[in-house]
């Protein structure tokens, strides 16, 4: 028997703090690739919406920076000033979802080098990842007697 946990809503804050652990832990090129698909899941009105918000948070020079492209937008997301703005601005936690559920994602701690410390994650990258959490033994614990060495 199975046991699932029940499905529930994950708020907003909940959705921007799984991305910034998955952001934590994973190496720069899965981060850029992920970037880039969570960016093209998104439907082009809310891609839109977040290039224009990003626009305005961001420092005078780079504000012409901000693409469209998703290769590109992964490309930005690289610097620092991007990553604390894009938090904020409205849509963020759809592509913080996005991000997280991205296939590169998915594939890091599925087989990729994140497999390795799948049983040191949260449970809810478990769940992502299809990784069944169990007890050590897997509830199949030996109950037959060892040998009686001291005729007790």
């Amino acid at each position: 028997m199975k046991w699932r946990h029940s499905r529930h809503e994950i708020s907003d804050d909940e959705q921007i703090a799984r991305y910034a652990y998955v952001l934590g832990n994973v190496p720069a090129s899965v981060a850029d690739s992920a970037y880039a698909a969570a960016f093209q899941r998104l439907p082009a009105a809310q891609r839109e919406q977040i290039v224009s918000e990003l626009r305005k948070q961001l420092p005078a020079g780079s504000q012409e920076a901000v693409p469209d492209d998703p290769e590109a937008f992964a490309t930005l997301m690289r610097d620092l000033h991007a990553r604390q703005a894009i938090v904020t601005v409205p849509g963020a936690a759809d592509l913080a979802a996005a991000f997280v559920t991205s296939p590169p994602i998915v594939v890091y701690f599925t087989s990729g080098a994140g497999s390795v410390s799948i049983d040191q994650q949260p449970p809810w990258l478990h769940e992502l990842a299809g990784h069944e959490t169990a007890p050590i033994d897997g509830g199949r614990i030996s109950h037959h007697k060892g040998p009686d060495v001291l005729g007790i």
